[in-house]
């Protein structure tokens, strides 16, 4: 309607905002700009902001957000609209950082209250596998006790803790044998006992270091208890206030005091271990050094976890919410990878920066996939079947499984738009030529651990322990069968024989002379039966004593001989004298996998690939599968703790026992023609049955099933 004029829109009050909330400046961030700390204490929750947030906060008694949009794009080279405004408000509002909720009503704080409110199962989910427990508020304890730990911060504590460092090491270093020993002596329930009660007095000294240093550049430290990770207890201290901090350097101070503080506490007891006797006090400096040495290095430096080498990275990086701003910069790299959207990066950052975020968040990704799958293996071995299978599955889906889940669709939501692009045909080619190299059946060999060695073989033991008198066979020398190897004496058999031999002659002059001695005469009967006992025992010394005459069983090649074997040198029972083969007669032998048997068959080819590439390889036959899964390997070359492939164990025995069923196939060597005079290890690759990668791994898969099935 003309001549109507619009009528003024009204203007909307900003909210007050809280009164007990403290803003702090900040350290710039790494690219020169200023910041801000809004300090919320009665929640302890700190949010950082940047110089055009600042300008609002700093100007909000303009009373309304038009009024508050027209101050700040006047006094200052920010051009601001009202729409950020809004924004900024509704983050105000999201955060409880007003005096009232955005409709004056407290039903808003019960109903995010309620929004944030998990479920029995929820919260199960969440904190199962950590969990905090806070047991004292040590403020005021700090305080009070600060200036009884502040020689530790000088300059002279830090010489005297480095040089003791460098002292234990070295000692450490030149009785290392010594030092690993000290372990045997916690194979026990009280060795178990003291080493859980000592790694709990080094982890609360490593938090006390994060609390003083904490307290001492004047931060709060409202709790120190116990979490929770993997059902393992350890200690955790609060040092969040140490975002109030503008320096740089004391943060970094704060993050790495613990892990100092465990260093300094190893270095002293290392030099201890190096000067006390054995005994408790020596096994506790041990259990001191270890602990803090391989738990601070190893664990809490580890950046790619939320202990303090993340810390340390952030700080020192300069990058707060580190982990969750990588992430998104992870994510970013890997869509504009894939499919090239050309879409903006989560923030403006130089590109070693953008890179080095990236990098750390694929990192961070792949580190997390080993761990969750390592811990769901193991809550599924250490718990009852029934919960280790729940615990497990919940790792995997939870954890491992739904973040994938809902990166995939986010991609399916966004599809239109990727699919626009050209790198999106050229993923999905991709993709699809890795679906057919994954269900496509090219694939037929079988690859398993093998051995090629002499088929007739024979290790000679002495068969008592005795003295070496010659030596008539050396390495590499050919022997005839019933060769002697190697003569030995006992002089216990010679005693024995000796007297045995005495004993019979004496018996057999008593017979000799029974016709002129009338006792004789008359015990005629019982000089004969003592004669042919003692005849008879002499007759078994002397076989024993022909014993040690070691002769060679085989016809074959002197392989290998213990060292060290001279005439005058004493062996036992224990001792191997000699390994004979027969170089003329081959065999080659592999233990292939239950997985894999199903794939093999007598008559098929095969070629034996040697672990040493200077060998040749040789072209085999399938002979014969056996039926019986080996559970005890009599070929050691296979055994994994003797550099082989297949998982052994030693049980109460010394056997070798596998870890799971292998089964021993033979083959016939078809193009050997020169003597083999030692056992070649490698692989026997057999071309079986063409079958699919996707079919192999769904083999693999049932067979843990069915073999993990029972309860």
């Amino acid at each position: 309607m003309a001549g109507v004029t619009p009528q003024p829109q009204k203007e909307r009050p900003l909210p007050p905002l809280r009164k007990n909330l403290q803003v702090l400046r900040g350290a710039p961030s790494p690219e020169g700009v200023p910041t801000w700390t809004i300090v919320d204490p009665v929640r302890n929750k700190y949010f950082q902001i940047e110089w055009p947030v600042y300008q609002l906060v700093e100007r909000w008694n303009a009373g309304t957000i038009e009024s508050l949009a027209k101050v700040v794009s006047r006094d200052t080279t920010w051009r601001l609209s009202v729409e950020d405004v809004e924004d900024f408000v509704r983050f105000l509002y999201v955060n409880n950082l007003t005096d009232q909720s955005a409709s004056g009503q407290t039903k808003d704080y019960v109903e995010q209250e309620a929004a944030r409110r998990l479920t029995w199962w929820q919260w199960w989910l969440h904190h199962y596998l950590f969990v905090k427990i806070p047991l004292i508020r040590p403020d005021a304890f700090l305080r009070a006790t600060l200036p009884f730990v502040a020689p530790l911060y000088s300059v002279a504590a830090a010489w005297i803790f480095g040089a003791l460092t460098c002292v234990g090491l070295f000692i450490v270093s030149r009785q290392w044998d010594t030092f690993l020993s000290t372990f045997l002596h916690f194979f026990n329930w009280r060795g178990a006992v003291m080493y859980g009660a000592v790694l709990c007095a080094v982890k609360g000294i490593h938090e006390l270091g994060h609390a003083y240093t904490a307290t001492r550049f004047g931060c709060r430290v409202p709790t120190i208890g116990v979490a929770f990770m993997v059902m393992m207890p350890m200690f955790y201290s609060d040092v969040s206030d140490a975002y109030r901090l503008t320096d740089k350097r004391q943060r970094l101070a704060v993050a790495a005091a613990g892990v100092l503080a465990e260093l300094g506490l190893a270095a002293l007891a290392t030099v201890l271990w190096a000067f006390l006797p054995d005994g408790t006090l020596r096994s506790l400096a041990f259990v001191v050094a270890t602990s803090s040495w391989i738990m601070s290095l190893s664990v809490n430096l580890n950046p790619l976890m939320r202990f303090d080498g993340y810390y340390l990275l952030a700080d020192g990086l300069g990058v707060p919410n580190l982990q969750d701003r990588a992430f998104a910069f992870g994510q970013w790299r890997l869509r504009e990878w894939l499919f090239a959207p050309g879409a903006a990066p989560p923030e403006a950052v130089g590109a070693s920066r953008r890179n080095m975020l990236v990098a750390f968040a694929w990192a961070v990704w792949a580190y997390r996939i080993v761990l969750f799958t390592g811990i769901a293996i193991l809550v599924y071995r250490y718990c009852f079947k029934f919960l280790g299978i729940v615990l497990f599955l919940v790792e995997m889906l939870f954890f491992v499984c739904l973040p994938m889940w809902r990166e995939l669709d986010l991609w399916w939501n966004r599809r239109a738009l990727y699919a626009s692009t050209r790198r999106f045909a050229l993923t999905m080619a991709s993709l699809a030529a890795g679906v057919l190299l994954l269900f496509i059946p090219w694939q037929g060999r079988v690859s398993i651990p093998a051995v090629l060695q002499s088929a007739t073989y024979a290790t000679v033991y002495p068969p008592a322990p005795g003295r070496i008198v010659s030596m008539n066979a050396e390495p590499g020398q050919f022997v005839r069968e019933g060769q002697t190897l190697l003569v030995m004496e006992s002089p216990r058999l010679g005693k024995a024989a000796k007297t045995a031999a005495i004993q019979v002659d004496l018996l057999e002059l008593r017979t000799q002379r029974q016709a002129g001695n009338l006792e004789d005469r008359a015990q005629a009967s019982v000089i004969r039966q003592a004669l042919s006992a003692k005849q008879t025992e002499l007759d078994g010394v002397i076989e024993r004593q022909e014993q040690l005459r070691l002769r060679a069983p085989i016809a074959g090649v002197v392989a290998d001989r213990a060292e060290s074997l001279h005439p005058g040198r004493w062996i036992g029972t224990d001792v191997p004298v000699a390994y004979l083969v027969d170089p003329r007669r081959v065999g080659l032998v592999a233990l292939v996998s239950v997985e894999d048997v199903r794939f093999l068959a007598p008559g098929q080819e095969a070629r034996f690939i040697p672990d040493d590439l200077t060998r040749s390889a040789r072209q085999a036959r399938v002979l014969t599968i056996r039926d019986l899964d080996e559970q005890d390997l009599s070929t050691p070359y296979f055994a994994s703790i003797y550099g082989g492939e297949v998982p052994v164990r030693k049980d109460v025995r010394g056997r070798l026992q596998a870890e799971h069923s292998v089964y021993r196939v033979e083959f016939e060597v078809l193009d050997l023609e020169e003597p083999l005079h030692q056992a070649v290890t490698g692989h026997a690759v057999v071309m079986g049955e063409h079958r699919s990668l996707a079919g192999r791994m769904w083999d693999r898969v049932t067979a843990v099933l069915i073999r993990e099935s029972g309860f």
